[in-house]
C-alpha cells in the first residue's frame, strides 16, 4: 500500500508540473486560445479510446499496466523536453501531448480498481481513498509550485525534464507492487464492439454507478472550465502574473491536503451520499464567490476551500463506485469514467475562452460555480438511494474476517464471497451436517450455538463466529463429524464451488485452510 500511495503522489506531482508547463508554453507561443485547444487535443484521443484501452485493466495484472503507464509517460516527457530544447516547431510538442493523454487515461482506471486488492477491510478501503485524495492534494501543491518555479527561473526545456524524472520514479515505486490474486467472475463478451464499448455497457448494467459517474463528469467539466479561468483570472482579474497560475493551483492543493485531517469523518461511515453532495457544493460555491469578489487574498482562501470540496468529492465518489460494481468490471467502468473525465476536461478547457468572451472573467466564474451546487440539489434523492444499495454487507464481511482461512483474502474477493453467502436458520435440535454424508456447503455460525459430534460423541461446541464444513470440501471426503443445533441458530452458508474458488485461489488462505483441517482431524 505504501508503494502504491507513493507512486500515486509522484505520478500526480509529475502530471501537474507537466500540465502547468504545457499551458504556459502554449500561452507564450500561441496565445490564450491555444491553451484550451492544446488541452482539448491532449484529452480527446484518450477520451475516445479509454473504453477500449481500459479493458486491459480487467484482463491483465493491474500493477503491470500501471508500470507501463508511468514508463510510457516518462518517455513522452523526455521527447517533449528534447523537442523544446532543440528548438523544434511547437507543433511537435502539441503532437506529443495527445500521446501522453493515451497513457494518462489509464492512470486512474488502473489505480482505483487496484486499491480493493490491497485493502483488507471496508475501513481500510475508505482510509486508502482518503490517503489517495490527501496525497493528490500534496501533489496539487507541490506539482504546480514546481511548475511555477521552473517556468519563472529556468529555460523551457527544463520545464519538461522534471516531470519525466517524476514519472520514472513512479514506475520504480510501482515495480514493487505485489497484490494478492483476485477472482474474475464475469467472462468477457466476445467481439470488437464489446471491447470498444464494454465500459459503457457495464454502466448500463450498474445504473447506481452510472449516476455517480455522470456527476463526476460534471465535476470534471467544471474543473476543465476552471483551468482556463484560473489562467485568465491570474493575469487579468487578480493581477498575479503568469507564475500566479501555479500559486492559485497550489491553494487548491492545500485544501485537498487539509482534507487529510478529516479522514476520521470518512473511515467507519457506511454511507457516503451526504459527503458526496457536500463536496459538490464546496467545490462550486468558491468559484462563484471569486467571481463576485475578485480579490487576491480571498480568492486564495476560497481556492483552499475548493480543494477541500474536490478531495471530499473524490473520496466519496470513488468509494461509492467501488462499492457499487464487482471487481471483474471495475477497470472498464473506471475507464468509461476516465473517458468522460478526459472529454469533459477538454470540453471545459475549449469552452472556457468562449465563456470568458461571452460573459467576462467575473461572469464566467459565477456561471461555472453555480453548476455543481444546482446538480447536488437536483440529484440528492437518487444519489442517496444509490448509496443505500451499494453499502458493503458489514456483518457478513466481519464474519468472513473471523474465519482463519478467509481472513488473508483481499477486500475485493471478500466482497464477492459476502454477496454469495446464503442466510439459513435452524430450530433447536436440527442437524446442520451429518457425519458420512457428502459435503456441499461451508457454514459460518452467526447466532446461537451447536454441538460437534463424532460417532455419536460430542467433541466440541460451536459459538457465533465459528465455522465448519471445510474438511469435506477441501479433501473431497464425506463429512467427518455431525453438527447439531442447541437452540435457534442463524448461519451463513457458502456453496462448495464459491468456497473452493476463494480459498484455493490465494496461497495464504490455502495454507491457513490446511492448518485448520490438520488441527481438526488431529483432535477428531
Amino acid at each position: 500500500m505504501r508503494r502504491f500511495e507513493a507512486a500515486w503522489l509522484i505520478g500526480w506531482t509529475a502530471e501537474l508540473s507537466w500540465v502547468i508547463a504545457l499551458w504556459v508554453y502554449a500561452f507564450n507561443v500561441s496565445g490564450v486560445l491555444a491553451v484550451g485547444l492544446v488541452e482539448l487535443t491532449r484529452a480527446l484521443p484518450g477520451a475516445l479510446l479509454a473504453p477500449a484501452l481500459s479493458t486491459l485493466t480487467d484482463r491483465l495484472p493491474r500493477h503491470r499496466v500501471l508500470l507501463g503507464v508511468h514508463l510510457g509517460r516518462a518517455v513522452v516527457m523526455g521527447l517533449v523536453a528534447l523537442a523544446v530544447g532543440s528548438g523544434w516547431s511547437p507543433f511537435v510538442v502539441y503532437a506529443l501531448a495527445p500521446l501522453d493523454g493515451l497513457f494518462a487515461v489509464l492512470h486512474r482506471p488502473t489505480n482505483i480498481p487496484l486499491l480493493p486488492a490491497l485493502a483488507r477491510t471496508p475501513d481500510d478501503l475508505v482510509a486508502a481513498n482518503v490517503a489517495s485524495a490527501a496525497l493528490e492534494g500534496v501533489a496539487l501543491v507541490v506539482g504546480p509550485v514546481i511548475g511555477g518555479i521552473l517556468v519563472a527561473t529556468t529555460q523551457p526545456a527544463w520545464w519538461f525534464v522534471a516531470p519525466a524524472v517524476g514519472f520514472w520514479l513512479a514506475a520504480v515505486s510501482v515495480s514493487g507492487l505485489r497484490p494478492a490474486p483476485t477472482r474474475r467472475y464475469h467472462p468477457d463478451r466476445p467481439g470488437l464492439l464489446n471491447t470498444l464499448f464494454g465500459g459503457l455497457r457495464a454502466l448500463l448494467d450498474y445504473p447506481s454507478a452510472a449516476l455517480v459517474v455522470a456527476l463526476v463528469w460534471s465535476q470534471v467539466l467544471v474543473r476543465g472550465l476552471l483551468k482556463v479561468l484560473v489562467v485568465v483570472a491570474a493575469s487579468t482579474l487578480l493581477h498575479l502574473g503568469q507564475d500566479g497560475v501555479g500559486y492559485l493551483y497550489a491553494a487548491v492543493g492545500a485544501g485537498s491536503l487539509l482534507s487529510a485531517f478529516g479522514a476520521a469523518a470518512f473511515v467507519g461511515r457506511g454511507r457516503m451520499a451526504f459527503s458526496f453532495a457536500a463536496g459538490m457544493v464546496t467545490l462550486g460555491a468558491p468559484i462563484l464567490l471569486i467571481g463576485l469578489f475578485p480579490l487576491p487574498a480571498p480568492a486564495i482562501l476560497l481556492l483552499v476551500v475548493l480543494g477541500l470540496g474536490n478531495a471530499t468529492l473524490d473520496v466519496s465518489g470513488s468509494t461509492l463506485m467501488q462499492r457499487s460494481i464487482p471487481n471483474a468490471v471495475r477497470g472498464r467502468i473506471f475507464g468509461a469514467l476516465e473517458a468522460g473525465v478526459m472529454l469533459s476536461t477538454g470540453i471545459g478547457s475549449a469552452f472556457g475562452p468562449l465563456l470568458v468572451l461571452a460573459a467576462g472573467a467575473s461572469g464566467s466564474l459565477m456561471i461555472t460555480g453555480a453548476i455543481l451546487p444546482i446538480l447536488a440539489v437536483l440529484t440528492w434523492r437518487w444519489v442517496s438511494r444509490a448509496d443505500a444499495r451499494g453499502v458493503i454487507p458489514d456483518r457478513q464481511l466481519g464474519l468472513l474476517r473471523g474465519v482463519p482461512m478467509l481472513a488473508p483474502l483481499p477486500l475485493d474477493v471478500l466482497e464477492q464471497v459476502a454477496s454469495e453467502l446464503i442466510a439459513v436458520r435452524y430450530g433447536a435440535g436440527s442437524v446442520v451436517i451429518r457425519q458420512g454424508e457428502p459435503g456441499d456447503r461451508f457454514y459460518i455460525l452467526a447466532e446461537g450455538s451447536a454441538d460437534v459430534s463424532v460417532d455419536g460423541h460430542v467433541v466440541s461446541q460451536m459459538q457465533p463466529g465459528d465455522s465448519f464444513g471445510e474438511i469435506a470440501l477441501l479433501r473431497d471426503v464425506p463429512r467427518t463429524a455431525s453438527v447439531t443445533t442447541r437452540g435457534n441458530v442463524l448461519a451463513y452458508a457458502l456453496e462448495r464451488d464459491a468456497f473452493l474458488a476463494a480459498v484455493t485461489g490465494d496461497r495464504q488462505s490455502t495454507s491457513a485452510a490446511d492448518a485448520v483441517v490438520e488441527a481438526r482431524l488431529a483432535t477428531g
